[in-house]
């Protein structure tokens, strides 16, 4: 008999992470969601476990806080949980300028999308290259393959996410582990309800009739992890725009990112 498989997903109780832990409640595994909502979080765990039957663990944890990565790890470790698979789902962004973001705010969300993800990987991907076994998946965004003005610094940490779980694939290859990287567009999540879609140039983009469902692209995670490979854009449309921007000069791509992006009040007042 098989043992029972432990999935750890960030950002686990909503969205693309409350979707994903659906979809492997439904194959039998073991479940521990991290959110920093503990209410939403219990909802998510009790939903699971009346649907399918699943073990579901919570952590109430807001890893955008430093340290936290690090309690979350020593907390599993606690409870005797081998993490078999890591899911680095949480993140947000904010679509400005730059310069008018505020420092705490900034600070927080490369916390997140960034250092987070890598911590978590350390920790959970040294356990997995000693057990010789293991998975990885970390979620970045179709905003990691050129730059997004106004939404810079976001699209700076996908960049790093795809750039990063690529490169720990290689590493960790030979010890039994497998990292994969999916990449969605705008999709149907609290993440985009908080973005304005009338205050962006090309808000169609961001507008929910051009956001992805979340349970498609939990799908495409799902069979990344299962499937293996390295990475997986979802949607044809968005992988037709990966492909096209190699083809274009960077320059160009930037001016175009400029345009779709850019809040229309800064237009206003920049002209």
């Amino acid at each position: 008999m098989n043992p029972v498989m432990t999935t750890l997903i960030t950002g686990g109780g909503a969205g693309i992470g409350f979707e994903l832990a659906r979809l492997l409640a439904a194959r039998g595994q073991r479940l521990v969601l991290a959110s920093r909502d503990a209410g939403r979080l219990q909802a998510a765990a009790d939903e699971l476990r009346r649907a399918h039957g699943a073990t579901v663990h919570v952590h109430a944890i807001d890893l955008s806080e430093p340290g936290a990565a690090q309690r979350l790890f020593e907390a599993t470790e606690r409870q005797g949980l081998r993490v078999d698979t890591l899911v680095n789902n949480a993140g947000f962004g904010v679509v400005d300028e730059h310069v008018a973001i505020e420092p705490a705010v900034l600070q927080r969300m490369l916390q997140l999308d960034v250092v987070a993800v890598a911590e978590l990987c350390h920790r959970y991907g040294g356990a997995m290259k000693q057990r010789r076994a293991g998975r990885i998946l970390n979620v970045a965004s179709t905003a990691a393959f050129q730059p997004t003005p106004y939404f810079a610094a976001y699209g700076a940490a996908k960049a790093f996410v795809l750039n990063f779980s690529e490169a720990l694939a290689k590493e960790l290859e030979d010890y039994g582990v497998r990292v994969g990287c999916l990449a969605p567009g705008p999709t149907d999540t609290a993440f985009f309800d908080g973005v304005d879609p009338r205050r962006i140039a090309g808000g169609h983009h961001f507008g929910k009739a051009g956001r992805a469902d979340p349970r498609d692209v939990a799908a495409a995670g799902v069979e990344l992890l299962l499937g293996g490979g390295l990475t997986r854009v979802v949607g044809l449309a968005n992988r037709v725009m990966v492909l096209s921007n190699r083809f274009v000069p960077r320059p160009m791509v930037a001016t175009v990112s400029k345009r779709l992006l850019r809040p229309l009040d800064i237009e206003e007042s920049a002209t």
